[in-house]
């Protein structure tokens, strides 16, 4: 498998990681497992972190599929 190609692969595994665990996190605030004086506040933190970790990542793994890309890999 190329490097590009493993970026990618890399990108989906970790995209959908994030993506569970900010949906786990957001149902364990909304069922009351999890205590938050505010919940809707608690989700919306939740939610938007979760999102910021989805972007970094993805512009990093893009990226690196755009390096290894150019240099033939």
């Amino acid at each position: 498998m190329k490097k590009s190609a493993r970026a990618l692969v890399g990108l989906a595994i970790l995209e959908l990681f994030l993506l569970g665990g900010t949906a786990w996190m957001v149902m364990q605030t909304k069922t009351g497992a999890w205590h938050a004086s505010n919940p809707d506040e608690a989700v919306s933190l939740i939610t938007s972190t979760g999102g910021a970790a989805m972007g970094i990542v993805g512009v990093i793994l893009l990226l690196a599929f755009a390096y290894h890309r150019k240099n033939g890999n």
